[in-house]
């Protein structure tokens, strides 16, 4: 068979798709001829860059992009898929959605279909894991992939060849006229059994990504699946309800297969960085540290990223894991208001804790990051402010913010709903980011003030505070306060930039020494 996986990427967000690198790897492996559409550098029409938001919202200051040729080329996406299509000869097309590109992905469909009526179109993703009666019910779908679709799609894609009856295949739900076949998971997979992801067919500045100020050939990794935590603006809490009885959530893969497939890919693709995606590193789980610390000096040697809880962030496991190579840390503070974080997003993590993490990142002097989301249900200005507040504390590295957005299957889109403050209609029109606008009615705070906190809170949080009230005069929006942003802006660059860009390969601490062995 012929599948066309099909990566409606509307924002150009720059790295390795994981998931697509799997279900290629599982499509080759069971004998399939396998082609991607990928719509990260065309041109798609939307006018959202996401690197391009964060820089205007003083999250980073990025580098020259277009001297790496990341730039969206000007091109009719549809019409070249219609070339994409007419090449390929497609038996099925496979699209892979969140909740960002959800839309967009059925105007690719719709084009599909309105093409070639023959070709067999199948939705997944955690949009389709999440609401998959909202997803088979359209026209365009024949079928959908709910939860992890490695061993599933390739199941799919064989009975589709052989002609045999597709209604029972777990995990894959399917329609035949206005009959539609529900079946429950399969268990879930044991991540020491995982193929190797496969990023040949991926145009290689997937790889190129810019952090602390200068651009890296990333890999993207992942030891773990699964979260520790149930936090409600997360899906991991509907995983565990759809899961349920079918293994553990949260897997570990065993260090020394992660480290093997990390030290081969460096090779391969000359990486210079690698990027954790785990929601938790494991960091409370001495024995995987131990491992993997060890095996991953002696084999691949780069520096990394990872995510923590700061709940879970001890000072010997966190040594072990700089004099390992982490040079990056992205730590979840959320909210500075123990009300809002316990009430709203049921993380019961003290501020105390949050602070004595940055402050460990300091004294090994590497580079950290605080998570904000602002726009939440039962949220007020005063609320917002003990979020900036704790990060004058926490004096993390850089701070990212990011408005609310109660995605599919989180138990705060629940909450939203039932208060009747959940705008569909503005989530539809803002669905391709969630760093442009609140697509929530709230009753605390109006989404003027909102956008203007949005686009001042990085100098709220690194400026002096008797400038605050310059700062509140350049949250508006009238000739006056957008002068006074620019003033402003030029004195936030002047005290948080003064340092040259973080070069984590010339690191006399440890990289320096080792890049050649």
């Amino acid at each position: 068979m012929k599948i066309l996986l099909i990566y409606p990427n509307k924002t150009m967000t720059t790295r390795m798709p994981m998931g697509i690198g799997y279900l290629i790897a599982y499509l080759k492996h069971a004998g399939h001829e396998v082609d991607i559409f990928d719509t990260t550098f065309m041109d798609c029409g939307s006018g959202v860059n996401d690197d391009n938001l964060r820089a205007a919202s003083l999250q980073v200051r990025n580098p020259d992009f277009a001297q790496y040729n990341l730039v969206t080329k000007k091109i009719d996406v549809l019409k070249e898929l219609d070339k994409k299509i007419s090449v390929f000869k497609p038996d099925i097309a496979a699209v892979s959605v969140v909740d960002p590109n959800y839309r967009f992905g059925l105007v690719l469909a719709k084009r599909i279909k309105e093409k070639n009526r023959n070709i067999f179109i199948v939705f997944g993703g955690p949009t389709v894991t999440f609401s998959p009666e909202e997803v088979i019910a359209e026209d365009v779908v024949d079928a959908i992939c709910v939860g992890e679709g490695e061993q599933a799609l390739p199941e799919l894609c064989a009975a589709l060849k052989e002609g045999r009856n597709i209604k029972n295949i777990k995990n894959v739900w399917s329609k035949e006229k206005k009959d539609i076949y529900r079946n429950d998971v399969r268990p879930l997979i044991d991540l020491d059994t995982l193929l190797s992801p496969d990023w040949s067919m991926f145009d290689e500045r997937h790889l190129i990504r810019p952090l602390g100020g200068k651009m890296y050939r990333m890999g993207i990794f992942a030891m773990t699946r699964g979260c520790l935590f149930r936090c409600t603006y997360c899906a991991n809490f509907a995983l565990s309800n759809i899961y349920k009885g079918k293994g553990s959530l949260y897997r570990i893969q065993d260090p020394e297969k992660m480290v093997n497939q990390i030290a081969e890919f460096k090779q391969r693709y000359n990486l210079n960085f690698v990027f954790f995606v785990d929601d938790i590193f494991p960091l409370h789980r001495q024995d995987v540290l131990d491992k993997f610390c060890s095996l991953y000096k002696e084999k691949v040697r780069l520096p990394f990223n990872v995510s923590l809880h700061a709940e879970l962030v001890k000072e010997a496991q966190f040594a072990k894991l700089v004099d390992a190579g982490c040079r990056n840390v992205c730590i979840g503070l959320e909210s500075g208001s123990p009300r809002i974080r316990e009430e709203m997003f049921e993380r019961k993590c003290r501020n105390p804790q949050i602070i004595e993490a940055f402050h460990l990142a300091r004294k090994y002097k590497i580079r950290s990051s605080t998570f904000n989301i602002i726009g939440i249900p039962g949220e007020t200005r005063k609320d917002i402010f003990q979020t900036i507040d704790l990060n004058r504390k926490a004096n993390p590295t850089t701070a990212t913010l990011t408005f609310l957005h109660p995605y599919r299957g989180t138990k705060i889109r629940d909450i939203c709903l039932k208060e009747k403050i959940f705008d569909i209609g503005k989530e539809k029109a803002h669905e391709d980011g969630y760093r442009t606008d609140s697509c929530l009615n709230l009753k605390d705070i109006s989404s003027k003030e909102l956008k203007g906190i949005f686009k001042t809170f990085q100098m709220y949080l690194k400026m002096p505070k008797i400038l605050y009230i310059f700062i509140r005069l350049a949250e508006g929006e009238s000739v006056f306060s957008r002068i006074m942003f620019i003033v402003l802006k030029k004195i936030f660059y002047g005290i948080t930039y003064k340092e040259a860009a973080w070069d984590f390969n010339n690191d006399p601490a440890f990289f320096s020494e080792n890049n050649d062995k």
